[in-house]
């Protein structure tokens, strides 16, 4: 286990300990005991948790290993598969930065990028409604589906029950039958021209791949627009909508406007980064890519577009996510640098949507449902932040000026272990939090 600070630099996060920002460290130490608990059960092999209060690092851990089976210790420096965080951690302060500089509006139409919705039911869809969720968009589609070959396999892909064919278990309940083929067309072992998509270790695919995914969404009837429905299409969208105006990659986008400067390893395709060794893996893929995952995306959509999505493909540890949570809570500033106008930074973190919790591309509490409320019980209503399907979250609260996150891996080796959401391992340690605030007499 470790525990370390960010930098100390006056302008940036800071470390103490928790007594100089009104905390009780005994209280807070309640945080060891519950992410225990969690490993003991087996609801995830390893996380980080960091929190930060009034600029200031107070807490900042390494629990648990990289994995079940090894004995390699999880570091603060190491990275995690960040899953649907990556919609609020990468695809939104890309977008926050083309409307900071004038280049778009929340109402323009997503079709005005993307030609694929033009003469489709989605023509209108704007901005707006794909944030909130409000678009009626589908949940996801199964995209990976475009690449495989119909004819090398008998039956369905799917059974609700094991049969000689349906071995694999993809989720709890649903099996997988694993024996088919991909289309050469479209997928290569190897890296060729035209190929340059990498899914996984020796899994490359065309360039054709991103075209057939923006037309699966173009002809998809819309189902209910105005109401939510939380959907990793709309993200997958408002990457594209990023990409066409600013004319680049978004990771490299984001690499020169927000992480590089913030010192952060923060990126899309980690592999290229840093070593394997430095990665906590995720799933034991043994339906789609045949390995174990690690520095390639979880997320089947985001990894036939190569790894890099608006709706997942991001990798970090805490104590770099923290730097950009920081500089929203400062109103667009870190280190003395601004990377954002206070006025897009307010209009995005405190923007609500009337007709549910969500935010502008931020997940809220829902002080209405306790039960459903992806946050604790004394989590105010102002806080905004997003979680992630590997077993991830981070919460921002600017009335007590407090970061919160917590990293982990509970996909590994399987998506059906969900003990990490029985527990509430998650709300629990964000509970203990704010318990471990002093109160004045």
């Amino acid at each position: 286990m470790q525990f370390h600070g960010i930098e100390t630099q006056k302008t940036r996060l800071a470390y103490s300990a928790p007594e100089e920002v009104g905390m009780n460290s005994a209280k807070l130490a309640a945080i060891d005991k519950i992410v225990q608990e969690g490993l003991d059960a087996n609801a995830f092999p390893g996380c980080q948790v960091l929190v930060a209060k009034d600029g200031v690092v107070v807490y900042n851990k390494a629990f648990g290993n990289h994995d079940y089976k090894s004995s390699v210790q999880v570091k603060t420096t190491d990275l995690y598969d960040l899953a649907s965080m990556t919609k609020a951690t990468a695809t939104l302060p890309a977008l926050m930065k083309v409307y900071d500089n004038g280049d778009v509006s929340l109402t323009d139409y997503i079709s005005k990028y993307v030609y694929p919705l033009r003469n489709t039911d989605k023509e209108k869809l704007n901005l707006r409604d794909a944030l909130f969720h409000e678009s009626g968009l589908k949940a996801f589609l199964p995209f990976y589906t475009n690449a495989i070959d119909k004819s090398s396999y008998s039956g369905s892909l799917f059974s609700s029950t094991r049969d000689a064919k349906h071995t694999v278990e993809y989720d709890a309940g649903t099996w997988a039958n694993p024996d088919f083929k991909y289309l050469p067309e479209l997928i290569s072992p190897e890296p060729k021209s035209g190929y340059s998509l990498q899914i996984a270790k020796n899994l490359y695919g065309s360039e054709k791949l991103r075209g057939l995914v923006l037309q699966d969404i173009a002809d998809e009837p819309l189902s209910g627009k105005g109401k939510y429905e939380y959907s990793d299409l709309n993200f997958i969208l408002l990457r594209e909508v990023v990409e066409a105006i600013t004319k680049k990659n978004m990771n490299d986008f984001l690499q020169q406007n927000f992480y590089r400067k913030l010192g952060a390893t923060t990126t899309y395709l980690p592999l290229q980064v840093v070593d394997s060794t430095r990665i906590a893996p995720t799933e034991n893929d043994q339906f789609l890519r045949k390995q174990l995952l690690r520095g390639y995306v979880d997320d089947e959509a985001a990894a036939f577009l190569g790894g890099i999505s608006g709706n997942a493909g991001l990798f970090s540890s805490a104590n770099d996510l923290a730097k950009l949570y920081q500089m929203w809570l400062n109103r667009g500033t870190y280190g003395g640098e601004k990377y954002l106008s206070e006025k897009t930074c307010d209009l995005f973190t405190q923007s609500k949507s009337a007709r549910s919790r969500r935010g502008l591309g931020f997940d809220k509490p829902d002080p209405q449902s306790l039960r459903s409320s992806p946050c604790s019980y004394s989590t105010p209503p102002s806080a905004y932040g997003h979680t992630g399907f590997t077993g991830t979250c981070f919460w921002i609260d600017p009335d007590n000026k407090l970061i919160y996150i917590f990293l982990s891996n509970r996909v590994n080796e399987s998506r059906k272990n969900r003990k990490l959401i029985s527990m509430s391992i998650r709300s629990r340690v964000q509970e203990a939090i704010y318990l471990s605030f002093q109160r004045s007499r």
